[in-house]
């Protein structure tokens, strides 16, 4: 079956389009045409035209990546993990049946205002228009596959969606690589992991205030993260430029005791997931689908955003009871395990998918004979 594969390299968007090229394995009976869409070339002619903004040479980048990539069809189906092709018009869409993947819809990344900064268009009209675009795209997909409950309930309610036309479907990782060490109980330092590449937005600067007014001690903090930190404290660290699926970063994560991201604002949590298939009790705050993520005081502990008090409250519990992080980072491994194994759940995808093309074209095969 020859798909094509428009894939997005933005953020947690890269390690999804990683995650099923690795593991799209050719025993599913695939033939797939991935379109990576980069949204910048260095050197390019888009990237060279004088006095127009950096967005806007993104947004050129990114049609050019996929019109060339569509030009290699014609496909069986489309799998869309990136919202940002909402601007393919209708007549290119219906050449084939085509699924979308999201972690969030455009309407509630506008709700989060400047933690993405994402806002809708100051001319009504202009938005109007994106908005009964993106309406078409959802509604005539042949099958949506959000990453969390609260994606899927937006596509309903904001979108019209029909409801058997979803099926929540979390990305998956690899759960062979972020294997799970055994961790000894008593340990003289107690890690804390932190990964947000929004240092601010993923509650970063929460960690290093617990940091600076705790009184537990025998921890080290590991910050990783794109932005650039002064070191305040020898017991703490920063990490720049891991890149997804890095050595450095895995071994961060079989080091680490305790996971922490006490973010302001998340539409899902890739590094959660991550942290919970390397056996890590996960605190995690509960905003968009993170919710969906954590088993609230069975696999980690789930605060609101921003709660300094509450990560407080749950991080220097957990420094203090060594068996009950390692049972509840069991517990997590077990859940990742069911819920959150790459191959289970690109399998799964892939026999939805497989179904309903099989049924549009039977049903296509109907109506051909009924208007002859």
């Amino acid at each position: 079956m020859h798909i094509g594969f428009i894939m997005s390299t933005e953020v947690g968007l890269r390690t999804q389009y990683l995650n099923w090229k690795d593991n799209l394995t050719p025993d599913l009976g695939i033939d797939p045409e991935w379109i990576v869409i980069n949204w910048w070339k260095e050197g390019g002619m888009v990237e060279r035209l004088p006095g127009v903004p950096r967005s806007i040479k993104t947004r050129l980048r990114c049609r050019m990546e996929v019109k060339e990539g569509l030009s290699h069809g014609p496909f069986e189906a489309l799998f869309i993990a990136a919202l940002s092709v909402m601007h393919l018009d209708a007549q290119t869409l219906a050449r084939q049946p085509y699924f979308l993947t999201t972690d969030v819809t455009p309407l509630q990344l506008q709700a989060f205002g400047a933690l993405y900064g994402k806002y809708p268009s100051r001319f009504a009209a202009m938005e109007r228009y994106k908005h009964e675009k993106r309406l078409a795209m959802m509604q005539n997909a042949a099958m949506l596959f959000p990453w969390s409950q609260w994606a899927a309930q937006s596509m309903v309610e904001d979108y019209g969606v029909d409801p058997d036309r979803i099926q929540v479907m979390p990305p998956g990782i690899n759960i062979d690589k972020w294997s799970c060490p055994l961790r000894p109980l008593e340990t003289p330092v107690v890690n804390i992991l932190f990964v947000g590449g929004d240092f601010h937005r993923k509650g970063g600067d929460l960690l290093l205030q617990w940091a600076q007014r705790t009184s537990a001690r025998n921890w080290n903090l590991h910050l990783v993260t794109r932005e650039k930190i002064a070191q305040p404290a020898d017991n703490i660290f920063v990490y720049n430029d891991l890149n997804a699926n890095d050595p450095t970063l895995m071994r961060l994560y079989q080091e680490a005791h305790i996971f922490a991201l006490p973010t302001r604002g998340d539409c899902y949590s890739l590094a959660g997931m991550e942290a919970m298939a390397a056996g890590l009790p996960v605190i995690l705050s509960e905003t968009g689908g993170t919710g969906d993520i954590i088993r609230d005081g069975e696999t980690g502990y789930l605060i609101g955003p921003g709660d300094a008090e509450g990560l407080t409250e749950r991080l220097e519990h957990l420094i203090a009871q060594p068996e009950l992080r390692a049972s509840m980072g069991l517990a997590a491994r077990l859940d990742a395990e069911t819920r959150y194994d790459v191959r289970k759940n690109i399998r799964r995808t892939v026999e939805l998918i497989r179904e309903r093309v099989g049924k549009l074209e039977v049903n296509q095969e109907v109506n051909k004979e009924r208007t002859q």
